[in-house]
């Protein structure tokens, strides 16, 4: 009898690397929301007081990168693609709110360069799953 499982899948070599890059943007981004909620509960140097001194717009945006963050992390750390998506718009978001709203401090603008390289270097993986699953067919 052919019982359906793991061992009856067959995972290709990019296959196996976007799912081993998924964990680490997953990784990334949950360290990236663990920072936002850091600020918000007042970890460090007076941080909850500099939050209680940003203007709202401020704070909106900081209690919504520390929620979608988290969420999206845990998301791609499983492998969702519903998690993938909504680490594509978390970081579109980002850069918008980097430009806009928040005042990008070295260390905010040093994770927003990395999340970028991380989503280009999603898209490319993501092309040469594609790919492989063309010539498997």
């Amino acid at each position: 009898i052919d019982a359906i499982g793991p061992h009856t899948v067959e995972v290709g070599p990019w296959r196996k690397r976007l799912i081993l890059f998924q964990r680490c943007a997953g990784g990334f981004m949950i360290f990236k929301g663990l920072t936002y909620w850091s600020g918000l509960i007042g970890m460090g140097d007076g941080a909850g007081v500099a939050f209680k001194n940003e203007a709202l717009d401020a704070q909106a945006a900081t209690v919504f990168f520390a929620v979608i963050d988290l969420v999206a992390g845990v998301a791609l750390w499983l492998g969702s693609t519903w998690g993938a998506m909504m680490w594509l718009i978390a970081a579109v978001l980002q850069l918008f709110a980097d430009v806009v709203v928040l005042a990008p401090s070295g260390f905010l603008v040093l994770l927003t360069i990395v999340e970028t390289l991380l989503v280009a270097t999603y898209v490319v993986l993501r092309f040469m799953v594609h790919a492989e699953s063309d010539r498997r067919r």
